[in-house]
């Protein structure tokens, strides 16, 4: 009887002192229990490197294991890209990416040692930035019609810039070419911030910037800012007109910033993931930043990203169909 009750006493000890699922559950508390690498597939500078810094420092607040911000530019954004495809899916690696690292660069290099959709987990969509058509403040013109009129005088054309070959700049830039019949030569760059300099000294005749890095330049006098790619006029932008309003019917080019992880990364892991950025993407302080770049905040969860993303494949695919740019 004795044997029996001691038996029954120890059982009852093993199984209060460690009950069901409690150590899995406190090793997910945990996370993230060390630095977090956050991937710019663009140099510093940039407006995907100037929302990165933004949001993560509002995140550090909550990850108060830190943030790694890692700039890893080059091949349009394919590096950074390619480098966050490969790693852990253990949540400890992330990257924003845009319309072209995640989509549209599927068409322009099929040959990509990645898949651009497969092989990520969609965060968030972070927002939508279109773009502004900026010139030297050297060039005479106040309007589009205008620098179109003053390209047509330059013997043998000019020369416009692009953050990289096959991205929504160039699109636009050469959606430009095509509409108004210019002569002009591509110039790209291994990002916006790299491109600028050449920009503001008129090396280049003009170039399609996303807003978060446009608008800071055109409120400094450093550029020109003529008219944005926006449906409408975007809510920072209240006094640029869009390209349609200045004669320019159907020009309509409009891009988007995400967060993505490596593929396979744990459901609760993204979960948690996504639910941090959209507080900290829809924070006061966070949405006067947003205003004054130019940057237009939605957030979504991860699986209205990914649908996002799939679906504007097809519209990408028509506006490279529209402006013949082809990639060697």
């Amino acid at each position: 009887m004795l044997r029996r009750l001691f038996g029954l006493w120890f059982i009852g000890i093993l199984m209060g002192a460690v009950p069901v699922g409690a150590v899995p559950a406190a090793a997910q508390d945990a996370y993230p229990n060390r630095p977090i690498r956050w991937v710019v597939p663009f140099p510093a500078g940039g407006p995907t490197d100037t929302l990165s810094r933004i949001l993560a420092a509002k995140l550090g607040d909550v990850w108060k294991s830190g943030i790694v911000i890692e700039n890893k530019g080059g091949a349009a954004g394919a590096i950074g890209t390619d480098f966050t495809a490969k790693a852990a899916p253990d949540g400890y690696t992330i990257m924003l990416g845009t319309q072209s690292t995640n989509g549209s660069n599927k068409i322009f290099y099929p040959n990509l040692p990645y898949d651009p959709i497969t092989d990520f987990e969609p965060l968030t969509l972070l927002g939508t930035a279109c773009m502004a058509l900026v010139i030297p403040n050297s060039i005479p013109a106040n309007n589009p019609k205008e620098l179109v009129e003053w390209i047509k005088k330059q013997d043998g054309g000019v020369a416009y810039a692009s953050a990289a070959t096959g991205s929504s700049q160039h699109i636009a830039a050469e959606l430009l070419v095509k509409r108004a019949g210019l002569r002009a030569t591509h110039v790209p760059y291994r990002g916006s911030s790299a491109a600028q300099p050449d920009l503001i000294a008129g090396r280049v005749a003009y170039m399609f910037d996303n807003l978060p890095s446009a608008l800071p330049q055109a409120r400094a006098g450093k550029v020109k800012a003529l008219a944005q790619t926006c449906a409408v006029r975007s809510p920072s932008a209240p006094d640029l007109p869009t390209m349609v309003e200045a004669g320019f019917p159907d020009f309509v080019v409009d891009g988007w910033y995400g967060m993505f992880a490596p593929a396979k990364t744990p459901k609760a892991i993204v979960d948690r993931l996504s639910a941090d950025i959209n507080k900290a993407l829809k924070d006061p302080d966070s949405l006067e930043k947003w205003k004054t770049l130019g940057f237009d905040p939605i957030g979504s969860t991860p699986a209205e990203f990914a649908k996002r993303q799939k679906d504007d494949l097809a519209y990408w695919k028509k506006m490279i169909e529209d402006t013949g740019i082809k990639v060697e």
